[in-house]
């Protein structure tokens, strides 16, 4: 007996004490987007083989959302969840339940240690509410394999929400390079995960034509492939380069279509196809020259990027050719839009045809006298007759039941009467589209244009352009609180666009498209009031796992560090560290060396002096998290400061690329903030026109506030004669004590060894004896002219043109 009793007291020491050495479960909730209304809860709700998912008085449809649910959990967690059509079992239990009068996509999830109800009165809600609870589980449920040691339980909480803005897209080009189904469905789930109910499929442009036609099959017989594709960025090299290898003919079967939308479906997107009009159409003239406005020309499908002059005739064949492919289109596709393009549509063409000039004036256009009421601009009869195309195809597309998107040029010479505004060259279309009555959706190029580059271009594959940061990403709000009503009625929605010209793999796609997406998909779900950004970092670490699972590549910079610089005004310029990274710390070297755990730390911007070579990295419990970053910094004695040009700033440097919201940052300009140039991208570079009307030179000026002893001037500039772009031929240096009266210390001339084509970056030093100024002028020589056609592409008759001039960065020694 005695025995006995000592050994169950042994085994209840034991026990106690693996309890107390049992890591505790601390409840998260990762969900991105986040709820609008989440209040946390005590405890957990443990999955186990005795839950039972009740679906009484459900749907088919919710029926088969819960049925996804219970195999995607057997699938990873190897836990069969059994069904019941009980009301209230007495076992745990997760409900199904449909209720009134909550609105379409919303939903309520309670989450407790014994029961799990998800309330929603359609089947959108349902599903939301399940992808809700996918992003409670372990990232493995989104796997193909069982993972039975992962903790399969849901933190218990309350959640009522419901989403800002009815439409919620990502759009996806297919035509500059294609992707196949497989991945279009990977993309589909992309966007399921978050919420998303809009694929914005890009199918035809001047590169390819990418969905069969059954009523012309030569628009993929011949418009879906092309002889060769450009090398490098678009304004690297003239004349262009290209690859030398056929590309297609690649595109979408009418079966193929039907598997994507019925796929897509499934997981409560809408499918809207876009079929590019009147511009944008070289793949469709090269099947069917008869519907240009030169019959004699041949035309080919581009291996080039850009804006083409070869467009759409506005003629009857050309109408009935778009009226029977819509008829296909509408077939394939339920969506209530068809997006018909109507941006980048140059007028050449129309003004030289004969048919598009008689019937300008058959329509009695004309050009305007005064400016338009929607968007304050005079427009040409051009323009008028491109309102007349879009409208015409848009009446026909109505008597089909479905309406019409076009991008904001559609604005130009009136809007079609029931069009949708997609508004991409900023934010000024949606708003001017909104305030006449129409329906918007913004997806403005500075913020939402997943194609331009994300972090630096230095280290990143070549893109378009542009720099926007997940941060300014997550920054936008599509509809300020000061709007008027009209603004807040009609803008419907928020998309991310991921163009593929520079984006030639499933990779590079992951890469571009993700996290930003995703932070997009949060501004389209939660109310602006709801939004947090270190909120929104605390849930993407669990977001880059669930990617992780997923083998979505998604960028990393969300692991690494962002070199910055700033000055506030009349302040020191300091160098600026961020990661996105919640709970961790930046370290970082000065002197080239690879920083560790035991370099300096972190705390706050700092000062230099001179040149170093700065290398920073994030780290985690020692653990470095992602890769070094790299950025030599110069100190000088005008970093920092303002200073005057006498042309006017093009581009005009870092500073339009690096504010997490456009224009906020008004101190810290790119010819002064430290850091030189380079020639991954034009983002460094500060760009001025020099011609006659400067004199064919560049004054600039700075006031270094106290007279300094100064005996070097150090400045950049860049050859890059295809983007009409040369460097400074000579350079003087003058002083001066009061900002009136200067002295010439210095003139040189450059010798330049430039390359036959291509970019390449001079660093110029002026050296001279020491003298002491106040005020120092730098005057720059032009480059020189271009030989038009030769050097660069011809876009005006002369034979000869100015070069223009781009810097990056001065300093003064």
């Amino acid at each position: 007996m005695k025995k006995r009793n000592y050994l169950s007291f042994f085994c209840l020491m034991l026990i106690s004490t693996g309890c107390q050495q049992a890591k505790e479960i601390v409840n998260e909730y990762p969900v991105i987007p986040q709820p609008n209304t989440l209040v946390a809860q005590n405890g957990r709700f443990k999955l186990t083989r005795n839950v039972q998912v009740v679906t009484a008085y459900a749907s088919p449809e919710v029926k088969a959302i819960a049925g996804a649910f219970i195999d995607r959990i057997e699938l990873t967690s190897g836990i069969s969840l059994k069904t019941t059509e009980e009301e209230h079992p007495q076992t745990p239990a997760i409900r199904f339940v449909t209720v009134g009068e909550m609105a379409k996509e919303a939903y309520d999830l309670i989450v407790s240690p014994e029961h799990i109800t998800i309330s929603a009165s359609e089947p959108n809600g349902f599903f939301y509410a399940v992808q809700t609870l996918y992003q409670l589980l372990p990232p493995a449920v989104y796997g193909e394999q069982t993972v039975k040691r992962a903790e399969w339980s849901i933190p218990a909480v309350d959640i009522s929400d419901a989403p800002r803005f009815g439409y919620r897209g990502l759009h996806l080009d297919v035509c500059r390079h294609f992707f196949p189904v497989e991945y279009i469905y990977k993309y589909i789930d992309m966007l399921a995960m978050h919420k998303m109910n809009t694929f914005h499929f890009h199918l035809t442009d001047d590169q390819g034509w990418r969905i069969e036609i059954k009523k012309y099959p030569k628009l993929t017989e011949t418009g879906a492939k092309r002889k060769h594709t450009l090398v490098d960025y678009y304004y690297v090299n003239w004349p262009h380069v290209f690859d030398g290898t056929a590309y297609g003919p690649f595109f979408y079967t009418q079966e193929q279509i039907k598997d994507i939308v019925a796929y897509a479906a499934e997981r409560y997107i809408t499918v809207i196809p876009e079929i590019e009009m009147p511009g944008h159409a070289l793949a469709a003239l090269a099947a069917y020259p008869e519907l240009s406005c030169d019959t004699s020309a041949t035309y080919e499908v581009p291996g080039l990027w850009g804006v083409f002059k070869e467009v759409l005739c506005p003629k009857e064949e050309t109408f009935q050719f778009l009226e029977n492919v819509i008829d296909e289109v509408i077939e394939l596709f339920p969506s209530p839009y068809i997006h018909i393009g109507g941006d980048e549509c140059p007028k050449d063409a129309w003004k030289k045809c004969a048919y598009s000039q008689a019937l300008i004036k058959k329509l009695g256009l004309k050009d305007d006298t005064t400016p338009n009421p929607v968007d304050g601009i005079k427009h040409s009869k051009e323009d008028k007759l491109q309102s007349y195309f879009i409208t015409r195809m848009e009446k026909y597309i109505n008597t089909k039941g479905k309406s019409i998107i076009g991008w904001d040029e559609i604005l130009e010479g009136g809007l079609a009467p029931n069009a949708t505004v997609m508004s991409w060259r900023g934010v000024q279309g949606g708003l001017n589209a909104a305030k006449s009555g129409h329906d918007a959706i913004m997806t403005p190029s500075p913020y939402a244009y997943l194609d331009h580059y994300q972090e630096e271009p230095s280290i990143a594959p070549t893109t378009i352009g542009g720099y926007n940061t997940l941060k300014k990403t997550y920054g936008y709000n599509p509809v300020p609180d000061d709007a008027d009503e009209l603004v807040k009625k009609h803008i419907i929605g928020v998309q991310g666009n991921v163009w593929s010209e520079y984006i030639q793999t499933e990779e590079q796609c992951d890469y571009q498209a993700f996290p930003r997406a995703i932070a997009l998909a949060e501004t389209g779900w939660t109310e602006d009031r709801n939004k947090n950004w270190s909120s929104f970092c605390n849930r993407m670490v669990s977001a880059y796992q669930r990617m992780d699972v997923k083998n979505v590549k998604a960028c990393r910079n969300f692991f690494d560090v962002n070199i910055n610089t700033h000055a506030d005004e009349g302040k020191e310029l300091k160098a600026v560290l961020e990661t996105f990274h919640p709970d961790a710390t930046i370290h970082y070297t000065t002197d080239g060396s690879t920083p560790t755990p035991k370099s300096e730390q972190y705390t706050a911007p700092f000062t230099w002096t001179g040149a170093i070579n700065l290398q920073a990295a994030v780290f985690k419990e020692g653990k470095m998290l992602g890769k070094v970053t790299s950025r030599m910094l110069y100190a000088n004695l005008i970093s920092g400061k303002t200073f005057t040009t006498s042309s006017r700033m093009g581009w005009s440097g870092d500073i339009f690329g690096e504010n997490d919201a456009l224009g906020a940052d008004k101190t810290t300009f790119g010819l002064t903030n430290g850091k030189r140039g380079n020639i991954a991208s034009y983002t460094p570079w500060t760009s001025f026109r020099v011609n006659e009307k400067t004199n064919n030179e560049l004054e600039f000026t700075v006031n270094l506030g106290s007279p300094a002893r100064i005996g070097q001037v150090v400045f950049g500039t860049l050859f890059n004669p295809a983007f009409r772009i040369l460097p400074a031929s000579a350079a003087t240096v003058q002083v001066s004590s009061d900002g009136l009266e200067y002295t010439t210390v210095k003139e040189e001339t450059f010798t330049r060894q430039c390359p036959e084509r291509g970019r390449k970056a001079f660093t110029d030093t002026i050296a001279f004896e020491p003298v002491e100024a106040t005020w120092v002028k730098l005057r720059l020589k032009s480059g020189g002219l271009l030989r038009n056609g030769i050097d660069c592409r011809k876009d005006s008759p002369q034979d000869l043109i100015p070069s223009d001039m781009y810097l990056d960065e001065i300093e003064i020694y």
